[in-house]
């Protein structure tokens, strides 16, 4: 009876692991109402807002700049605020976050700020982990786009960070400056696997890398 006992609660004990492997990854938060509202007024202010330069606007062109203004500020206030909440699941601040800094980077609605969108990318994916957030701004560091000068290391760190989540454009971005010593140590032969992987992993742009360094393709993904 005790035999019994004890394998009956070794199962039991496996359930949530068996559950997770059957159900695999978390899947992302769903929308809620403030977000697709804040949504709705983002794309309604690229609407009203969104012309062929140089033609005039009239009252039938359906364009209201002063309108669109109202909705991108109230939009992104909202991003802001669940940005902000520390209430909210991981991935659904994260993803707000990146919103908030893709609309300081491209000046919508606001003078453009790249200090203030790199904060914002920074959080969202060193701390939130949102995979798009730490590849864009790993670009932007690494072209010096907002700053006097590039920042290798700060790229590097970013690239790191995605490449951590399995991301094939993370690794072929930290594969190319591992390669290169760009950022941190020369690592030829890291740098080489990072890129096969990423090519492997029907990224184009680290077969054109490889091709470019003479490295040979391989089949292993990540």
């Amino acid at each position: 009876m005790f035999a019994r006992l004890i394998a009956l609660l070794a199962c039991l004990s496996l359930m949530p692991l068996a559950a997770s492997a059957q159900f695999g990854p978390k899947p992302p938060t769903p929308y809620s109402p403030e977000e697709l509202y804040a949504d709705r007024l983002y794309n309604e202010g690229g609407r009203l807002s969104s012309g062929v330069p140089g033609n005039v606007v009239t009252d039938d062109s359906g364009l209201d700049f002063e309108r669109a203004q109202d909705r991108f500020d109230e939009s992104r206030g909202l991003y802001q605020t669940l940005c902000d909440s520390t209430e909210a699941e991981q991935d659904q601040w994260a993803r707000n976050c990146h919103k908030v800094a893709d609309m300081y980077r491209r000046g919508i609605g606001v003078s453009q700020d790249y200090r203030l969108a790199r904060n914002l990318y920074d959080r969202s994916c060193l701390q939130g982990d949102h995979i798009v957030a730490c590849t864009q701004q790993a670009y932007l560091s690494h072209l010096g786009r907002g700053a006097r000068r590039s920042d290798m290391e700060h790229a590097r760190e970013l690239y790191d960070h995605a490449c951590g989540l399995k991301d094939p454009r993370g690794c072929a971005g930290l594969g190319n400056m591992l390669y290169r010593g760009q950022g941190g140590d020369l690592d030829r032969t890291r740098g080489s696997r990072l890129l096969q992987q990423s090519c492997a992993s029907d990224y184009d742009w680290a077969c054109e890398r490889l091709k470019g360094f003479g490295i040979p393709e391989t089949l292993e993904r990540f």
